[in-house]
């Protein structure tokens, strides 16, 4: 069997503070449901083997900082590279709006280029019906005119053919 020493606490540790101090102590000892003087035992305990430290920081302090700095320094690294991407994403937008404005005024001109090209077809088309009524109207009177007149010149050739060398021999 074990020996199992009891030993009574009968040594009391004292220390001074302020009223508020206290108070906040007590608030802190209430809401545990133990003594405040159970609170700081525990507390002077909890943290024996840590007084190496006390007025400095401990290594893990130090590293925990050096892992917040990082962190810092890798969030200014992401702010800035937002800004970046939000600035290219405005100037993109910026000339998307310029090139779909374009676009639009040339889907403009095209619309009415066709509109023209239209109403450029449909007179064609006029035009076209009134020269084949002419042609059918006057068919017949062009070609017996152009007869008439082919007839004219051939004869009219021969003529000189016969008398340009009689008038060479005069």
């Amino acid at each position: 069997m074990e020996n199992i020493v009891e030993s009574t606490k009968s040594i009391t540790l004292s220390f001074k503070t302020t009223a508020e101090e206290k108070t906040a102590l007590q608030q802190i000892a209430n809401d545990r449901n133990i003594s405040r003087s159970e609170l700081i035992a525990s507390l002077v305990y909890a943290y024996k083997n840590n007084y190496d430290f006390i007025g400095k920081t401990s290594p893990k302090e130090e590293e925990l900082k050096l892992q917040l700095k990082d962190i810092e320094k890798e969030n200014r690294k992401l702010n800035l590279a937002i800004e970046n991407a939000e600035h290219r994403i405005e100037m993109e937008q910026k000339t998307n709006r310029k090139y779909i404005k374009k676009q639009l005024e040339m889907n403009k001109t095209i619309f009415d280029l066709q509109d023209e090209l239209k109403i450029a077809h449909a007179e064609i088309s006029r035009l076209n019906d009134v020269l084949n009524l002419n042609k059918e109207n006057h068919s017949s009177d062009y070609n017996s005119e152009l007869l008439y007149s082919s007839i004219g010149s051939l004869i009219l050739s021969g003529l000189t053919l016969f008398l340009i060398p009689s008038i060479f021999k005069s």
